[in-house]
């Protein structure tokens, strides 16, 4: 299994990535990962020959459309991969996302819709061009392309600075900050940094911050397996049982059984985002 990640040249401001996973020569994949939740909304090409089933809960699978907009997700899904797996991915910043949907991104919570929808027929011409192209940095172009002419018929007076630069500031801190110091630092009222932030993020500020702290545990703990109070004590946890609680919530399990489940895709996107 390949993972390539590249940085957009162009629309840094508005997206985090590009992707790419796929299988090695002749590799038939038949695993399922849970993904832990990141607070991104993604757009999705499967150029694979098999589908992708997604699943909130593990148990009841759906198909993944061939390009979907998904993410967004609360807590805990899972992703079942069968057979030759080719994807490609765009992960939307936190707080920008919302310009590409062109709406606010509260009721694309925890979606998994065809892309069509959003962005119009001519993004399903997309997965043939990409097959077309031999190099997945070259694929990533394409679609940072696409992305750019996209957002040129976007508003983008939705855009707010202050719940971008808040987004930023709950990744510097690791998720360790407490959400009244937040809305003071950029000069808003409490009512309207919360509306704002679910309009353009999705979700509350509070659970969203829950999410990066638990995603900044995950890597360092990944990383080198060592002893949990250290990570937890620089991440503001004072107890374990509060971090447990935490983990439980977003990730749907122990973090004991999580990392001891955890495959080669889990680890890479762990890291990827």
């Amino acid at each position: 299994m390949n993972i390539i990640k590249t940085i957009p040249r162009s629309l840094g401001k508005y997206i985090h990535s590009f992707y790419s996973l796929y299988s090695s020569n002749g590799e038939k994949l038949s695993t399922t990962h849970r993904r832990l939740p990141d607070g991104t909304l993604d757009l999705v090409f499967n150029l694979g020959t098999a589908p992708v089933l997604v699943s909130r809960d593990g148990s009841g699978f759906s198909m993944m459309p061939e390009v979907a907009l998904t993410g967004i997700h609360p807590d805990r899904n899972f992703l079942c991969y069968q057979g030759d797996v080719h994807l490609v991915g765009v992960v939307f910043k936190p707080g920008s996302a919302h310009l590409f949907v062109n709406d606010t991104l509260e009721q694309y919570k925890a979606c998994n819709i065809p892309a069509a929808l959003i962005f119009g027929n001519a993004i399903n011409n997309l997965p043939e061009q990409l097959r077309e192209i031999p190099g997945e940095r070259e694929k990533h172009l394409l679609l940072e392309h696409f992305l750019l002419d996209t957002l040129t018929r976007r508003n983008l007076n939705r855009y707010s600075p202050g719940i971008s630069a808040a987004v930023e500031q709950i990744h510097s801190l690791e998720g360790n900050i407490v959400i009244s110091e937040l809305y003071k630092d950029h000069f808003m009222s409490e009512r309207n940094f919360r509306r704002k932030f679910n309009e353009c993020v999705g979700m509350s500020p509070k659970h969203y911050a829950t999410i990066i702290k638990i995603k900044s545990f995950s890597k360092r703990y990944e990383l080198e397996r060592s002893a949990h109070a250290p990570i937890l004590d620089e991440l503001g946890y004072t107890d374990q049982s509060h971090f447990n609680k935490d983990f439980q919530k977003i990730v749907g399990t122990s973090p004991t059984i999580y990392f001891n489940e955890l495959n080669q895709i889990g680890e890479e996107f762990i890291h990827l985002i």
